[in-house]
């Protein structure tokens, strides 16, 4: 019995169909990664007001969500943050509860950048908090947070993560 292998040429197409396959599988891939990244930012996010809101109420005091830099200051409206930080209001000053940087690449806007939510939680700030992906490969997501603090998910156009 003879033992045959592979010629050079087989191996090369062999090769080559491997290679042109996976060119066609990176762009898909990484879409994939980078919309995983954007839904685990909006899913902490609206963790954290939850947590925000709820230590309002336990702790009698104002809760606050805000937009803020890689060193935890809160920043401007409107402007593309890349963490969020919560803090109660209390005795004239803020008490740090956590602060949260997004994932690299991932950036959140919102149309208020503090988030205030009373003590009786019947009131909050009313924003919009756009999650934005700086490569512009995953849609963005959008949290709606309403005067009766309830905050729910909504559709997110592209123009908000550029304006």
């Amino acid at each position: 019995m003879k033992t045959r292998g592979f010629t050079l040429l087989e191996l090369c197409v062999g090769m080559a169909l491997i290679a042109v396959l996976a060119a066609m599988a990176v762009p898909t891939f990484r879409t994939s990664l980078r919309s995983a990244a954007v839904r685990t930012a909006t899913f902490e996010l609206m963790a954290g007001l939850q947590r925000t809101r709820g230590l309002a109420i336990v702790e009698s005091r104002p809760g606050v969500l805000c937009l803020a830099d890689v060193a935890g200051n809160c920043l401007a409206a409107g402007v593309p943050a890349p963490a969020w930080r919560v803090f109660l209001e209390a005795d004239g000053g803020a008490r740090d509860v956590s602060s949260i940087a997004l994932p690299a690449g991932i950036t959140v806007r919102g149309t208020r950048a503090r988030i205030r939510f009373s003590a009786r939680a019947l009131a909050a700030s009313t924003a919009t908090l756009t999650i934005c992906d700086t490569q512009d490969v995953a849609p963005p997501r959008a949290i709606v947070i309403s005067q009766s603090a309830r905050a729910r998910l909504a559709v997110a156009s592209a123009a908000a993560c550029h304006a």
